[in-house]
């Protein structure tokens, strides 16, 4: 007689209660993987007051590591799609309220179920239909690769994507922004995620992601095909750098415009350093394929925060407050750009 063992993996139940060991390990895995990326995509957590950096941490590690599996060159369409496939197993069942993962689960899928749990207990399902939005613009992200989207479809792309992960940022970190929630979603994830689809042009080029639409080369006078030879160095010929420039930087000044309705001295600085930072490639005449966001003192501020995440954290939370006094630029310097 053949006795067959079935090994199950042991399940970790969740949520995890705040301040306890693991649950702070969960946390603080997320924020060492975002400070391995860049510091920008790391301070970002630096900001909220504690659940909502918590929060803030575990989705966003779950997003960028899953994204970065998502965009690798080294996948093709059909095993990105079965990627998604499998991903949607897991994903649907946390949507459903079964916050469990196996001993021996990928850390994103423990980060994600831990933030199923905060959001299930401190938001109470607020942030669950931008978390599907965001979830669901991966498979259009996907279906593009080596197609040309009309302007439509590539709007509609960017509104589940880039502005509800605005969105999802703003509700978990609590911030007041005077009932204008939406818009400044809508205005800092448009402008971002054109930007992005600039700076990323070439590297999304490579995967064949197609950043431009069939709108855009009409009015740049192009008409070519993704695989025609120096597609990227003809449409960058044609003025498509400057005409996107114009566009984002028209978004970024209507939400530096709008930040003055914000009470909170503390978030209207934030929002005023964001549209600087996204900016920052354009006036700085840095917007360019492959150019990176500029975050000064950065450098300086990772070198002085601890290897502790938990420290680092509330050091850095005090170090944003401060970085936050200073000045902002004119919104002159954005229209000035914005005309040239």
């Amino acid at each position: 007689m053949q006795v067959v063992v079935v090994c199950m993996s042991v399940l970790t139940p969740y949520p995890l209660e705040r301040e306890t060991p693991r649950y702070e390990v969960t946390v603080n895995a997320a924020r060492k993987y975002l400070r391995r990326r860049d510091f920008l995509t790391y301070a970002t957590q630096l900001v909220p007051e504690p659940i909502g950096s918590e929060s803030w941490s575990l989705a966003w590690g779950y997003m960028r590591r899953f994204d970065d599996m998502l965009d690798s060159s080294a996948i093709n369409k059909t095993q990105a799609m079965d990627l998604l496939e499998s991903e949607k197993v897991i994903v649907d069942r946390f949507f459903s309220g079964e916050f469990t993962v196996g001993a021996d689960a990928a850390p994103r899928h423990r980060w994600l179920a831990q933030f199923f749990a905060n959001e299930e207990r401190y938001y109470h399902g607020r942030a669950l239909k931008v978390v599907k939005d965001l979830y669901e613009s991966a498979w259009g992200d996907v279906s593009r690769r080596g197609v040309i989207l009309t302007s439509k479809e590539m709007n509609e792309l960017l509104y589940k994507k880039a502005r509800s992960f605005f969105k999802l940022y703003f509700i978990l970190s609590g911030f007041d922004l005077g009932g204008h929630i939406d818009d400044f979603s809508y205005l800092f994830g448009m402008g971002l995620g054109m930007l992005d689809d600039i700076l990323d042009l070439a590297e999304d080029y490579e995967a064949s992601y197609v950043n431009i639409t069939r709108e855009e080369m009409e009015a740049l006078g192009v008409d070519l095909e993704p695989d025609d030879q120096d597609f990227l160095k003809r449409i960058i010929d044609a003025g498509y750098l400057t005409y996107k420039s114009k566009k984002i930087l028209s978004l970024l000044i209507k939400a530096r415009q709008l930040s003055r309705q914000v009470r909170s001295r503390y978030v209207r600085s934030f929002l005023l350093r964001l549209s600087e930072i996204f900016a920052g490639p354009i006036l700085e005449e840095r917007f360019l394929p492959g150019q990176k966001y500029f975050f000064r003192g950065g450098q300086l501020a990772n070198m002085l925060l601890p290897h502790n995440e938990s420290l680092a954290y509330r050091i850095g939370h005090r170090l944003m407050s401060v970085f936050l006094r200073y000045p902002q630029l004119s919104s002159y310097l954005f229209e000035v750009a914005a005309t040239k």
